[in-house]
Protein backbone atom coordinates (compact mmCIF):
# COMPACT_ATOMS: atom_id res chain seq x y z
CA UNK A 1 0.00 0.00 0.00
CA UNK A 2 1.17 3.46 -0.96
CA UNK A 3 2.26 5.84 1.75
CA UNK A 4 -0.40 8.73 2.21
CA UNK A 5 0.85 12.34 1.92
CA UNK A 6 -1.05 15.42 3.14
CA UNK A 7 0.22 18.99 1.03
CA UNK A 8 -0.97 22.03 3.21
CA UNK A 9 -0.47 24.98 1.16
CA UNK A 10 -2.55 27.78 0.05
CA UNK A 11 -0.89 28.83 -3.04
CA UNK A 12 -2.90 26.88 -5.96
CA UNK A 13 0.10 26.75 -8.49
CA UNK A 14 2.34 25.06 -5.74
CA UNK A 15 -0.52 22.36 -5.01
CA UNK A 16 -1.13 22.15 -8.51
CA UNK A 17 2.88 20.97 -8.69
CA UNK A 18 3.24 18.69 -5.76
CA UNK A 19 0.19 17.10 -6.95
CA UNK A 20 1.40 16.19 -10.19
CA UNK A 21 5.22 14.82 -8.87
CA UNK A 22 2.80 12.81 -5.99
CA UNK A 23 0.48 11.34 -9.09
CA UNK A 24 1.14 7.95 -9.39
CA UNK A 25 4.01 7.69 -6.83
CA UNK A 26 1.82 8.30 -3.73
CA UNK A 27 -1.31 8.32 -2.45
CA UNK A 28 -2.26 12.05 -1.61
CA UNK A 29 -4.59 14.81 -0.56
CA UNK A 30 -4.08 18.31 -0.56
CA UNK A 31 -5.65 21.48 1.89
CA UNK A 32 -5.36 24.97 1.32
CA UNK A 33 -5.45 25.99 4.64
CA UNK A 34 -4.31 24.90 8.18
CA UNK A 35 -7.88 24.26 9.81
CA UNK A 36 -8.82 22.51 6.40
CA UNK A 37 -5.23 20.32 6.60
CA UNK A 38 -5.94 19.45 10.77
CA UNK A 39 -9.61 18.01 9.89
CA UNK A 40 -7.98 15.45 7.09
CA UNK A 41 -5.26 14.35 9.43
CA UNK A 42 -7.93 13.52 11.96
CA UNK A 43 -9.70 11.75 9.74
CA UNK A 44 -6.96 9.96 7.58
CA UNK A 45 -3.89 7.83 8.23
CA UNK A 46 -0.97 10.35 6.72
CA UNK A 47 2.32 8.85 6.80
CA UNK A 48 4.12 12.52 5.99
CA UNK A 49 2.95 16.22 5.92
CA UNK A 50 4.39 18.43 3.32
CA UNK A 51 3.37 22.15 5.43
CA UNK A 52 3.80 25.54 4.02
CA UNK A 53 5.32 27.98 6.71
CA UNK A 54 2.88 30.93 5.75
CA UNK A 55 -0.60 29.91 5.93
CA UNK A 56 -4.35 32.02 5.88
CA UNK A 57 -5.87 31.11 8.71
CA UNK A 58 -2.46 30.24 10.83
CA UNK A 59 1.31 29.64 10.58
CA UNK A 60 2.97 26.52 9.81
CA UNK A 61 4.49 26.79 13.18
CA UNK A 62 1.73 26.93 15.21
CA UNK A 63 -0.25 24.16 13.39
CA UNK A 64 3.35 22.19 13.63
CA UNK A 65 2.11 22.95 17.59
CA UNK A 66 -1.01 21.69 17.51
CA UNK A 67 0.22 18.59 15.66
CA UNK A 68 3.06 17.85 18.28
CA UNK A 69 -0.05 18.37 20.94
CA UNK A 70 -1.98 15.34 20.15
CA UNK A 71 -0.73 12.46 21.08
CA UNK A 72 -2.84 10.86 18.10
CA UNK A 73 -0.87 12.91 15.90
CA UNK A 74 2.63 13.64 17.61
CA UNK A 75 4.68 10.87 15.11
CA UNK A 76 3.86 12.39 12.43
CA UNK A 77 6.49 13.19 9.45
CA UNK A 78 6.96 16.91 8.52
CA UNK A 79 8.67 18.39 5.68
CA UNK A 80 8.63 22.03 5.55
CA UNK A 81 8.00 24.22 2.38
CA UNK A 82 8.97 27.72 1.77
CA UNK A 83 9.24 30.33 -0.52
CA UNK A 84 10.91 33.17 1.71
CA UNK A 85 14.56 33.92 1.64
CA UNK A 86 16.64 31.01 2.80
CA UNK A 87 18.89 32.59 5.70
CA UNK A 88 15.19 33.49 7.37
CA UNK A 89 13.65 30.15 6.45
CA UNK A 90 16.74 28.44 7.93
CA UNK A 91 16.58 30.29 11.18
CA UNK A 92 13.28 29.49 11.77
CA UNK A 93 13.62 26.04 10.69
CA UNK A 94 16.16 25.12 13.01
CA UNK A 95 13.69 25.89 15.65
CA UNK A 96 11.25 23.82 13.94
CA UNK A 97 13.33 20.93 14.04
CA UNK A 98 14.63 21.04 18.08
CA UNK A 99 11.26 21.77 19.18
CA UNK A 100 8.82 20.41 16.52
CA UNK A 101 10.62 17.12 14.59
CA UNK A 102 10.43 18.33 11.44
CA UNK A 103 12.59 16.22 9.21
CA UNK A 104 13.49 18.06 6.47
CA UNK A 105 13.18 22.07 4.72
CA UNK A 106 12.51 22.82 0.82
CA UNK A 107 12.60 26.33 -0.68
CA UNK A 108 9.73 26.83 -3.47
CA UNK A 109 9.63 26.47 -6.34
CA UNK A 110 10.86 23.30 -6.04
CA UNK A 111 12.44 20.72 -8.61
CA UNK A 112 10.38 17.42 -9.39
CA UNK A 113 13.46 15.29 -8.96
CA UNK A 114 14.28 17.26 -5.50
CA UNK A 115 10.96 16.56 -4.39
CA UNK A 116 10.77 13.47 -4.58
CA UNK A 117 14.50 12.38 -3.34
CA UNK A 118 13.26 14.48 -0.05
CA UNK A 119 10.01 12.51 0.51
CA UNK A 120 11.99 9.38 -0.03
CA UNK A 121 14.54 9.69 2.21
CA UNK A 122 12.42 11.21 4.68
CA UNK A 123 10.14 8.30 4.54
CA UNK A 124 12.66 6.15 5.11
CA UNK A 125 13.95 7.62 8.47
CA UNK A 126 13.12 5.50 11.31
CA UNK A 127 15.59 8.29 13.20
CA UNK A 128 17.27 11.04 12.33
CA UNK A 129 20.75 9.96 11.31
CA UNK A 130 23.40 11.25 13.74
CA UNK A 131 25.79 14.12 12.45
CA UNK A 132 29.22 15.26 14.24
CA UNK A 133 30.08 18.72 13.33
CA UNK A 134 33.91 19.18 14.04
CA UNK A 135 35.48 23.06 12.97
CA UNK A 136 37.14 25.19 15.13
CA UNK A 137 35.46 28.05 13.62
CA UNK A 138 32.58 29.19 16.31
CA UNK A 139 30.80 30.98 12.91
CA UNK A 140 31.12 27.86 10.57
CA UNK A 141 29.75 25.61 12.99
CA UNK A 142 26.65 27.90 13.77
CA UNK A 143 25.80 27.72 9.97
CA UNK A 144 26.41 23.78 9.43
CA UNK A 145 24.28 23.24 12.37
CA UNK A 146 21.30 25.83 11.53
CA UNK A 147 21.40 24.06 8.08
CA UNK A 148 21.86 20.39 9.08
CA UNK A 149 19.70 21.09 12.26
CA UNK A 150 16.21 20.18 10.51
CA UNK A 151 16.94 17.02 8.66
CA UNK A 152 19.46 15.50 11.32
CA UNK A 153 20.22 15.40 15.29
CA UNK A 154 23.57 17.52 14.92
CA UNK A 155 26.01 17.61 17.54
CA UNK A 156 29.11 20.58 17.28
CA UNK A 157 32.51 20.27 18.60
CA UNK A 158 35.43 22.77 17.97
CA UNK A 159 38.17 20.56 18.22
CA UNK A 160 40.19 17.09 16.91
CA UNK A 161 40.54 16.30 21.21
CA UNK A 162 36.53 17.10 21.69
CA UNK A 163 35.86 15.19 18.90
CA UNK A 164 37.79 12.08 20.13
CA UNK A 165 36.17 12.22 23.45
CA UNK A 166 32.59 12.38 22.36
CA UNK A 167 33.56 9.51 20.25
CA UNK A 168 34.51 7.13 23.12
CA UNK A 169 30.66 7.58 24.14
CA UNK A 170 28.84 8.00 20.85
CA UNK A 171 28.89 6.72 16.91
CA UNK A 172 27.61 9.51 14.70
CA UNK A 173 26.33 8.23 11.34
CA UNK A 174 28.69 10.61 9.58
CA UNK A 175 31.79 12.92 10.38
CA UNK A 176 32.09 16.50 9.06
CA UNK A 177 35.56 17.43 9.70
CA UNK A 178 37.18 20.54 9.30
CA UNK A 179 40.74 20.08 7.51
CA UNK A 180 42.60 22.57 9.16
CA UNK A 181 42.70 23.08 13.06
CA UNK A 182 45.22 24.18 15.48
CA UNK A 183 45.44 21.15 18.46
CA UNK A 184 44.78 18.81 15.83
CA UNK A 185 44.43 18.27 11.65
CA UNK A 186 41.13 16.98 10.78
CA UNK A 187 43.96 14.04 8.99
CA UNK A 188 44.91 13.70 12.27
CA UNK A 189 41.83 12.82 13.58
CA UNK A 190 40.98 10.64 10.81
CA UNK A 191 43.57 8.66 11.19
CA UNK A 192 42.91 8.44 15.41
CA UNK A 193 39.25 6.99 13.73
CA UNK A 194 40.46 4.34 11.14
CA UNK A 195 42.67 2.77 14.12
CA UNK A 196 39.51 1.91 16.50
CA UNK A 197 37.23 -0.72 14.79
CA UNK A 198 34.01 0.57 16.13
CA UNK A 199 34.57 3.76 14.37
CA UNK A 200 36.54 2.67 11.03
CA UNK A 201 33.85 2.12 9.01
CA UNK A 202 31.77 5.79 9.81
CA UNK A 203 32.15 8.24 6.55
CA UNK A 204 33.81 11.07 7.11
CA UNK A 205 33.23 14.47 4.39
CA UNK A 206 35.96 16.95 5.06
CA UNK A 207 35.44 20.71 4.99
CA UNK A 208 38.40 23.05 4.02
CA UNK A 209 39.04 26.62 2.13
CA UNK A 210 41.74 24.76 -0.02
CA UNK A 211 40.92 23.99 -3.72
CA UNK A 212 44.23 22.01 -5.11
CA UNK A 213 44.96 18.65 -6.18
CA UNK A 214 47.20 17.76 -3.49
CA UNK A 215 44.61 18.20 -0.61
CA UNK A 216 42.28 16.84 -2.94
CA UNK A 217 44.45 13.12 -2.85
CA UNK A 218 45.66 13.38 0.97
CA UNK A 219 41.72 13.76 1.56
CA UNK A 220 41.01 10.29 -0.80
CA UNK A 221 43.78 8.68 0.34
CA UNK A 222 43.07 9.35 4.52
CA UNK A 223 39.93 7.36 3.66
CA UNK A 224 37.34 10.00 3.62
CA UNK A 225 34.07 9.94 1.30
CA UNK A 226 33.99 12.89 0.06
CA UNK A 227 35.03 16.79 1.12
CA UNK A 228 33.41 20.08 0.19
CA UNK A 229 35.09 23.43 -0.20
CA UNK A 230 34.22 26.25 2.10
CA UNK A 231 32.13 28.65 2.33
CA UNK A 232 29.83 25.93 0.65
CA UNK A 233 25.72 26.32 -0.39
CA UNK A 234 23.07 24.98 2.05
CA UNK A 235 22.01 22.89 -1.34
CA UNK A 236 25.19 21.29 -1.74
CA UNK A 237 25.98 20.43 1.67
CA UNK A 238 22.25 19.04 2.39
CA UNK A 239 22.72 16.66 -1.21
CA UNK A 240 26.27 15.43 -0.64
CA UNK A 241 25.51 14.38 3.12
CA UNK A 242 22.12 13.10 1.64
CA UNK A 243 24.03 11.16 -0.93
CA UNK A 244 26.73 9.46 1.61
CA UNK A 245 24.37 8.62 3.88
CA UNK A 246 22.13 6.66 1.85
CA UNK A 247 24.92 4.39 0.55
CA UNK A 248 26.13 4.23 3.98
CA UNK A 249 22.74 3.15 4.92
CA UNK A 250 22.80 0.70 1.90
CA UNK A 251 26.18 -0.59 2.66
CA UNK A 252 25.12 -1.45 6.17
CA UNK A 253 22.15 -2.66 5.07
CA UNK A 254 23.62 -5.58 2.87
CA UNK A 255 26.21 -6.56 5.33
CA UNK A 256 23.21 -7.22 7.89
CA UNK A 257 22.06 -9.21 5.52
CA UNK A 258 24.73 -10.81 4.15
CA UNK A 259 25.40 -11.57 8.49
CA UNK A 260 21.65 -12.66 8.88
CA UNK A 261 22.08 -15.10 5.63
CA UNK A 262 25.52 -16.25 6.65
CA UNK A 263 24.29 -16.97 10.41
CA UNK A 264 21.10 -18.20 8.50
CA UNK A 265 23.54 -21.25 6.91
CA UNK A 266 25.68 -21.69 10.26
CA UNK A 267 22.47 -22.47 12.24
CA UNK A 268 21.70 -25.18 8.94
CA UNK A 269 25.26 -26.43 8.83
CA UNK A 270 24.85 -26.94 12.33
CA UNK A 271 21.69 -29.08 12.32
CA UNK A 272 23.23 -31.25 9.34
CA UNK A 273 26.24 -31.69 11.38
CA UNK A 274 24.14 -33.00 14.50
CA UNK A 275 22.05 -34.54 12.23
CA UNK A 276 25.57 -35.86 10.62
CA UNK A 277 26.73 -37.23 14.10
CA UNK A 278 23.52 -38.90 15.33
CA UNK A 279 22.68 -40.87 12.30
CA UNK A 280 26.66 -41.82 12.23
CA UNK A 281 26.53 -42.83 16.30
CA UNK A 282 23.40 -44.48 15.53
CA UNK A 283 25.00 -46.63 12.81
CA UNK A 284 28.27 -47.30 15.19
CA UNK A 285 25.71 -48.48 18.14
CA UNK A 286 23.82 -50.75 15.65
CA UNK A 287 27.71 -52.44 15.26
CA UNK A 288 27.91 -52.80 18.54
CA UNK A 289 24.95 -54.03 19.47
CA UNK A 290 25.64 -57.29 16.97
CA UNK A 291 27.95 -58.16 20.27
CA UNK A 292 26.56 -57.39 23.66
CA UNK A 293 30.60 -58.10 24.61
CA UNK A 294 31.50 -54.56 22.63
CA UNK A 295 28.51 -52.73 23.25
CA UNK A 296 29.93 -49.00 23.33
CA UNK A 297 33.63 -50.17 21.39
CA UNK A 298 32.61 -47.85 18.63
CA UNK A 299 31.72 -44.39 20.74
CA UNK A 300 35.48 -45.34 23.31
CA UNK A 301 37.69 -45.68 20.29
CA UNK A 302 36.53 -43.13 18.41
CA UNK A 303 36.94 -40.79 21.47
CA UNK A 304 41.03 -42.62 22.48
CA UNK A 305 41.92 -41.36 18.65
CA UNK A 306 40.48 -38.18 19.06
CA UNK A 307 42.83 -37.56 21.91
CA UNK A 308 45.45 -39.44 19.88
CA UNK A 309 44.75 -37.31 17.32
CA UNK A 310 44.80 -33.99 19.52
CA UNK A 311 48.30 -34.97 20.86
CA UNK A 312 49.94 -35.39 17.22
CA UNK A 313 49.20 -31.86 16.78
CA UNK A 314 46.32 -32.29 14.16
CA UNK A 315 44.00 -29.53 13.47
CA UNK A 316 40.25 -29.01 14.35
CA UNK A 317 39.23 -30.59 10.65
CA UNK A 318 41.18 -33.36 11.22
CA UNK A 319 40.31 -33.93 14.58
CA UNK A 320 36.36 -34.25 13.82
CA UNK A 321 37.16 -36.21 10.25
CA UNK A 322 39.95 -38.55 12.42
CA UNK A 323 36.47 -38.65 15.09
CA UNK A 324 33.98 -40.02 12.34
CA UNK A 325 36.18 -42.26 10.51
CA UNK A 326 36.96 -43.99 13.87
CA UNK A 327 33.28 -43.98 14.48
CA UNK A 328 32.40 -46.14 11.68
CA UNK A 329 36.09 -48.14 11.55
CA UNK A 330 33.91 -51.40 12.00
CA UNK A 331 30.67 -50.85 10.04
CA UNK A 332 32.08 -53.77 7.81
CA UNK A 333 30.93 -55.95 10.77
CA UNK A 334 27.17 -55.59 9.60
CA UNK A 335 28.27 -58.06 6.73
CA UNK A 336 29.59 -60.67 9.11
CA UNK A 337 27.28 -63.37 10.71
CA UNK A 338 25.81 -62.46 14.35
CA UNK A 339 26.77 -66.65 15.14
CA UNK A 340 30.61 -65.53 14.26
CA UNK A 341 30.47 -62.19 16.00
CA UNK A 342 29.13 -63.21 19.40
CA UNK A 343 31.09 -66.69 19.33
CA UNK A 344 32.46 -67.80 23.12
CA UNK A 345 35.54 -69.28 22.60
CA UNK A 346 38.29 -68.81 19.76
CA UNK A 347 36.90 -69.24 16.02
CA UNK A 348 38.08 -71.36 13.68
CA UNK A 349 39.88 -71.14 11.09
CA UNK A 350 37.23 -70.43 8.74
CA UNK A 351 35.38 -68.31 10.66
CA UNK A 352 38.61 -65.91 11.17
CA UNK A 353 38.57 -65.34 7.48
CA UNK A 354 35.27 -64.45 7.24
CA UNK A 355 35.87 -61.73 10.41
CA UNK A 356 39.12 -60.55 8.62
CA UNK A 357 36.55 -59.58 5.60
CA UNK A 358 35.06 -56.52 7.59
CA UNK A 359 37.33 -54.13 6.65
CA UNK A 360 36.98 -54.42 2.75
CA UNK A 361 32.84 -54.87 3.57
CA UNK A 362 33.28 -51.40 5.82
CA UNK A 363 35.54 -49.80 2.92
CA UNK A 364 32.70 -50.57 0.13
CA UNK A 365 30.10 -49.73 2.70
CA UNK A 366 31.73 -45.76 3.48
CA UNK A 367 33.30 -44.79 0.32
CA UNK A 368 30.33 -43.72 -1.13
CA UNK A 369 30.42 -40.81 1.61
CA UNK A 370 32.01 -38.28 -1.14
CA UNK A 371 32.05 -35.28 1.59
CA UNK A 372 34.37 -37.15 3.79
CA UNK A 373 36.79 -39.27 1.44
CA UNK A 374 39.33 -40.20 4.22
CA UNK A 375 36.05 -41.95 6.40
CA UNK A 376 36.23 -45.00 4.69
CA UNK A 377 40.42 -45.64 5.03
CA UNK A 378 40.19 -46.23 8.51
CA UNK A 379 37.64 -49.25 7.65
CA UNK A 380 39.70 -50.82 5.49
CA UNK A 381 43.40 -50.50 6.97
CA UNK A 382 42.14 -50.00 10.78
CA UNK A 383 44.09 -54.04 10.80
CA UNK A 384 47.05 -53.65 9.29
CA UNK A 385 49.91 -53.90 11.05
CA UNK A 386 53.32 -51.54 11.09
CA UNK A 387 55.65 -54.62 10.72
CA UNK A 388 53.19 -55.53 7.06
CA UNK A 389 51.50 -58.56 8.93
CA UNK A 390 48.25 -57.64 9.36
CA UNK A 391 45.29 -57.62 6.70
CA UNK A 392 43.94 -57.19 4.57
CA UNK A 393 46.55 -56.21 2.31
CA UNK A 394 49.88 -56.38 4.23
CA UNK A 395 50.84 -53.07 4.54
CA UNK A 396 54.08 -51.82 6.00
CA UNK A 397 54.70 -49.05 8.18
CA UNK A 398 54.05 -45.73 6.32
CA UNK A 399 52.30 -47.45 3.23
CA UNK A 400 49.70 -47.86 6.29
CA UNK A 401 47.49 -44.14 6.45
CA UNK A 402 48.09 -42.49 9.28
CA UNK A 403 44.71 -42.27 10.47
CA UNK A 404 43.95 -46.16 10.30
CA UNK A 405 47.40 -46.47 11.75
CA UNK A 406 45.90 -44.08 14.91
CA UNK A 407 42.40 -45.87 15.23
CA UNK A 408 44.79 -49.52 15.51
CA UNK A 409 46.49 -48.29 18.67
CA UNK A 410 42.44 -46.84 19.83
CA UNK A 411 41.25 -50.17 18.89
CA UNK A 412 43.78 -52.51 20.24
CA UNK A 413 43.23 -50.38 23.74
CA UNK A 414 39.99 -50.77 23.89
CA UNK A 415 40.08 -54.40 23.42
CA UNK A 416 42.46 -54.88 26.06
CA UNK A 417 40.42 -52.62 28.59
CA UNK A 418 37.06 -54.35 27.73
CA UNK A 419 35.68 -57.50 29.26
CA UNK A 420 34.96 -59.77 26.23
CA UNK A 421 33.11 -63.73 25.94
CA UNK A 422 36.53 -65.16 26.04
CA UNK A 423 38.27 -63.38 28.78
CA UNK A 424 37.77 -60.32 31.41
CA UNK A 425 39.35 -57.14 30.58
CA UNK A 426 43.27 -57.23 31.50
CA UNK A 427 44.71 -55.15 34.26
CA UNK A 428 46.47 -51.48 33.36
CA UNK A 429 50.08 -52.16 33.77
CA UNK A 430 49.38 -55.93 31.30
CA UNK A 431 47.82 -53.43 28.91
CA UNK A 432 50.93 -51.12 29.10
CA UNK A 433 53.21 -53.49 28.33
CA UNK A 434 51.05 -55.12 25.36
CA UNK A 435 51.28 -51.45 23.79
CA UNK A 436 54.98 -51.15 24.48
CA UNK A 437 55.90 -54.80 23.23
CA UNK A 438 54.43 -53.66 19.86
CA UNK A 439 56.17 -50.56 18.95
CA UNK A 440 57.11 -50.93 15.78
CA UNK A 441 56.29 -54.32 15.14
CA UNK A 442 51.76 -53.71 15.70
CA UNK A 443 51.96 -50.18 15.81
CA UNK A 444 53.44 -46.91 14.64
CA UNK A 445 55.80 -46.19 17.61
CA UNK A 446 55.00 -42.36 17.73
CA UNK A 447 51.53 -43.30 18.09
CA UNK A 448 51.94 -46.07 20.58
CA UNK A 449 54.26 -43.62 22.95
CA UNK A 450 50.83 -40.97 22.78
CA UNK A 451 49.00 -44.00 23.92
CA UNK A 452 51.39 -44.98 26.89
CA UNK A 453 51.54 -41.52 27.56
CA UNK A 454 47.78 -41.31 28.31
CA UNK A 455 47.80 -44.71 30.26
CA UNK A 456 50.90 -42.99 32.29
CA UNK A 457 48.34 -40.39 32.96
CA UNK A 458 45.40 -42.23 33.54
CA UNK A 459 46.58 -43.51 37.41
CA UNK A 460 43.14 -44.31 38.44
CA UNK A 461 42.73 -46.36 35.59
CA UNK A 462 39.38 -44.64 34.28
CA UNK A 463 40.34 -44.13 30.60
CA UNK A 464 38.67 -46.96 29.36
CA UNK A 465 35.02 -46.61 31.44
Amino acid sequence: MAEKILVIDDDIISRKMAAHVLQGKYDYVCADSAAAGLNILHSNTIDLVLLDLYLPDMSGLQLLQLIREDSSLSDTKVIVLSSSRIRNDVIESTRLGDEFGVLDFIQKPFLASNLLERIQSVLSIEKKDQILVVDDDRINLKITARILQIPYDVTCVSSGPEALDFLKDNTPDLILLDLHMPDMSGLEVLEKLRQQNELADIPVIFLTADNDQKTEIEIFNAGAMDYIQKPFSCEVLLRRISRILELYHYQRSLQRQVEKKTEELRVKNRKYMNLSTQVMTTLASVIDAKDAYTNGHSLRVAKYSLELARRMGKNSQELSEIYYTALLHDIGKVGVPDEIINKEGRLTDEEYECMKKHPEIGASILENISEMTSISVGAHWHHERYDGNGYPDALKGEQIPEIARIISVADAYDAMTSNRSYRRLLAQSRVRAEIEAGKGTQFDPEIADHMLNMIDEDQAYRLHG
